[in-house]
Parts: structure tokens; sequence; C-alpha cells
């Protein structure tokens, strides 16, 4: 596993011991000792394995369980992506979105349980007994707890509007939360983040662990949230500009399938930035911002995303469709390396597929290396259909029923997958870590802050900067710049990359943009009330000593 994962063991070894006692002293009722969280954590080592707990949870965003449910936050039924397999499932109808329901609830918990181990970091980083190298680890060590704690409120405003704020450790039962507005949120999370981005480190020798860039990556978006565009302008461009340390757009060929091999040589840099192993800056990569780790050594490891039976991330099975099982078109049901095993858990809409690459002209990120929209039959076809022959190209004329294209031939986008799993093995040899924040996002951060600005033609020229590196062509009239735009921009660059929920939610447009691009069953059943998320009903009925109400049609 990644160095950082192994930071998990350091806190039990680091527990304390609790002093033995007298005999005689057995039935004394004031304890001599005790252990309080004050106590419990008094060296950065102690810090660092209680710090492990954020990378678990980032870990769990993107691998935690099967089918759709990472792919909520991802965009599920949106505009981007829906369930191929089903119309009725919720997401698909938004009338089934309601405060029982588990992916948003899973979602608010795993946000809460950041920010309970962030105060527990921030109060007893204060006690006098730690012992820290410098003032500066110790800031440092606050940052890192503040980073994840503004990145939790983040995504609550985001998603949920006004939530309670938790500025502390909650060490009595405490029965009487109240929301905070969604304004108070957002500035909460501001100032965490403006306190990570002072005091976290440029660099860092733990691949995966947090530095300055990331805070000012997402303090640029909260900062948008806030309408102060002058300071996530700056924040954006302190990333940018290499003040926040040396990060550029990739733009050309690097990594693990650099060669000269014949299923590498005509492959691109787009494709590279997305290959096993080459999502961290030791392998060459200059824009990932925050990469979730789930790389294993080569002798293979179970991912910590709690999946049983799977040692990978689920991200091709989810993502990918599955032309290995269409027996008609010449395939045994048997995944092969060269396919992957996808099974059809999430389709991209027709406006992911299609719409946004109208003109596209020469932009890489849609050649067939980086979106796979051939198939070919495969060895059987002659015993199953003699009018055509193994390796032959698919035509749409032979795709005659809904589960043709809805579950076994559609696009499949490379960064989901692999046609070199480890081992040669589709069930689980692709395991490849995430980007949580990658640098042309950051780009179309600061073209949103222009906008908001009136400043189209310096939104445009942002905008460029990330359609340059793909090769495509470049806006040539501000007055294009809309937020449609840069929300079409963003589905061609970060697609299954950005939480589209949260930057829908964030903009109050995921109503506005499911009706008009989403799947036409999530477009036909989606409400406005569904530009933000239920807050969980447990969490309401558990909160007995003040009302918590629900976001309005919930």
């Amino acid at each position: 596993m990644k160095s950082y994962k192994n930071i998990l063991a350091i806190l039990a070894a680091g527990s304390l011991m609790i002093a033995s006692c007298k005999d005689n002293e057995f039935l004394r009722e004031e304890p001599k000792d005790k252990l309080t969280i004050a106590g419990a954590f008094t060296s950065k080592a102690q810090f660092d394995g209680l710090s492990a707990t954020f990378y678990k949870n980032l870990q769990l965003l993107y691998s935690s369980k099967d089918q759709t449910h990472e792919a909520f936050v991802l965009g599920l039924g949106t505009d981007v992506m829906f369930d191929p397999r089903d119309n009725s499932v919720k997401f698909n109808n938004w009338g089934l979105v309601n405060a029982q329901e588990e992916f948003a609830t899973d979602f608010f918990n795993l946000m809460y349980d950041n920010i309970k181990v962030a105060n527990t970091l921030i109060g007893a980083a204060s006690n006098p007994k730690v012992v820290w190298a410098s003032e500066a680890e110790k800031a440092a060590t606050i940052a890192e707890g503040r980073f994840f704690r503004g990145f939790a409120y983040r995504n609550l405003a985001n998603a949920y509007g006004g939530v309670p704020i938790v500025p502390e450790a909650v060490t009595t039962p405490k029965v009487d939360f109240v929301r905070a507005t969604r304004q108070e949120c957002w500035a909460f999370a501001k100032a965490d983040l403006e306190y990570a981005r002072l005091n976290l480190p440029l660099t860092t020798t733990v691949i995966g662990r947090v530095t300055r860039a990331a805070a000012d990556h997402f303090l640029a978006e909260v900062n948008i949230s806030l309408k102060d565009y002058d300071g996530a302008i700056a924040a954006a461009t302190r990333v940018i500009d290499g003040t926040d340390g040396s990060y550029a757009l990739v733009k050309a060929r690097f990594g693990s399938r650099n060669t000269s091999a014949i299923y590498d040589i005509n492959k691109d840099y787009y494709y590279d930035l997305f290959a096993m192993g080459n999502q961290n800056r030791q392998t060459g990569n200059t824009e990932g911002l925050l990469v979730a780790q789930f790389e294993v050594t080569p002798t293979g490891g179970v991912i910590p995303g709690g999946v049983t039976g799977f040692t990978r991330p689920l991200i091709e099975r989810m993502m990918w469709s599955q032309p290995w099982a269409l027996i008609k078109s010449g395939y045994t049901n048997v995944a092969h390396d060269s396919t992957g095993r996808g099974v059809a858990f999430v389709r991209p809409t027709n406006y992911t597929i299609y719409d946004i690459w109208k003109n596209a002209g020469t932009d890489m990120r849609t050649n067939e290396t980086n979106i796979k929209r051939k198939f070919y039959f495969g060895p059987n076809i002659k015993t199953v259909n003699p009018a055509f022959n193994p390796g032959q190209l698919i035509p749409k004329s032979f795709l005659t029923t809904r589960e043709d294209t809805m579950l076994y031939v559609y696009p499949n986008w490379a960064k989901f997958g692999t046609d070199r799993h480890i081992g040669g093995l589709p069930d689980n040899g692709y395991v490849r870590d995430f980007y949580v924040a990658r640098l042309p996002e950051t780009y179309l951060l600061r073209a949103e802050a222009y906008l908001g600005k009136s400043r189209t033609d310096l939104a445009m020229a942002d905008l460029n900067v990330v359609r340059d590196r793909a090769k495509a062509t470049l806006l040539t009239n501000p007055a294009n710049v809309t937020i449609d735009y840069i929300l079409d921009e963003r589905a061609r660059e970060l697609f299954g990359e950005e939480f589209r929920m949260l930057t829908l939610t964030r903009l109050g447009l995921l109503y506005d943009r499911t009706k008009r691009f989403g799947n036409p069953a999530s477009g036909a059943s989606v409400s406005l009330n569904n530009n933000l998320m239920p807050i969980p009903q447990a969490a309401i009925d558990l909160n007995v000593g003040a009302k918590m109400p629900n976001n309005p049609g919930y």
C-alpha cells in the first residue's frame, strides 16, 4: 500500500497505558489517571495516526460499496450519467430521493465523521504536553485537520445547504444541534481553508498527503459560492502561477504506458493521465493537486474500501459497458484483458456522449484512444451469425434492442479502465489512484470567478488554456462564455472525476441541467427541491433537543 496507509497502525502503537492500582486503592472512586483526548496525543506520530482517518474517508468516496453507490456524488441521475438498468430506481426517479435515501445519508455521515476527527485533532494539538519539532510542524498538523474540516463543510454546504456547524470536539451528549445558514457554512469552510493554505507544506514526501495547492483550489470554489470573486481568482492564481508549488498541465507522454509497445505507441498524454501508476507527482504527473490513493504493491492487496470480494476500486466495473457478455456479437460471456469487465451500472447520457462533442474537431479527449466508441465482433461470431467476421466493426444496425445499447455497447471512457490489467486479470487487475482535484479544474474555477465579475474575456482565456492542451478549437468570442459553457467544458475535461452533484447543487442548477440534458426518466421526475439533497431523517430524529427542519420538499 502507499506509504501514508501505513500510518493507520501508528495510533494503536502509541496508546497510553493506565497505571496499575494498589489493592487497597481498588475501590477509590477518584482515579489517579484517566484517558482523555488531550492526553491521548502527545507526539507527531500519534497525530499522523489520527489523520490517517481523513485519507481512509477520502478513499471511501470512490470505493465503499458496489453498483451505483459511488456514482451518486459523481452525478448519477443528473445531466452527465444515469443507471441504464432500470428507469424506476432512485436518481432515475427523483421522487425516490428522500430523507431515508441511503446514498445522500452515507455522504452526510462520512463528512461529519471527518469533522469529528478534525475537531479531535485540532483540540488535542493545543495540549502543551505535545512534543513538536517546531511551531511550523504544529501549525501544519492543525492545518491538515482544518483542511479536511473545511473540505467537509464545503461538501455539506454544496449538497445540503445549511447544516449544523460543530467547531470543536463534542465530549458530552448533545442532542440540540441547530442548522446554520448555507452562507455561514461556506464562511466556516473558508476560514479553515485559509488557515490550511497558509500552513500546509508546498510538497510532502508522503504520497497522496494534502498540500497547500489543494487548499487554495477548494478555497477558490468556496469563495465563488460566497461571491468573493476576487478572493477566488487570487486563490486559483496561487495554484496556477507556481506560488503554491510547481504545477502545470501535462502536454507530453509520460509514465507507465509511455512505451514503444504496440498497444501503447498510439496513445496520447491525456490517456497517460489516467493510466495505472501515473497520478502522482513522483511519476511525472504535474497536475494532480489531491489524489486518493489506491495502488497496491506488485504482490497485491485489498483496497481500503471494504467491498467484500473485490481487491480493486469498482470504477471500471461501474462505468464501462459489457460487450464481453453480448453473446450474439460473438463473445463468450467471459471478460478479456482488452475489454475489461465493465457491468454497466452507470451510463453516460446522450449529452455526455454526443452533445458536448459536437464540432469537436481535433479534441483529443474524444478520440478513440480516450473514448472507445468502436466495438468489434468477437471470436465466435461465425458460429452465431455467419454474415459477420471476427474483428469486424459492429454496425449500429446490429444493435437492435434496448439492452444492446444500454448495457452491452456504449462508449467507454479510458479514464475508467484499462486494456492491460494487472496480471491480465480483468476482474481485479485495474487499480489506479483517483484525482480529487486536478489543475484543469482550477483553471475552470478561475474562469467561473471571472464570469462572476463579467470578465468574459479573461474567462475565455482560462477556458482556452484547458482546450489548447486538449488540441480543441479555441474560443474566439467572449460572448459565448456562459455558465452553461463552463459546465460543458467541465463535462468534457472532468466527467467521472468532479463531484458533479456538488457542482450542480452549489450552483442551484441540478434541476435545470437535469431537466434539459438528463436521461428522459431523470428529466421527467426531477423537481426544484432536488437542487439540495435531503438532510438524513436519522439525524433529525436523534436531535431531540431542538428542531432540525429538512430542506423544502423533503
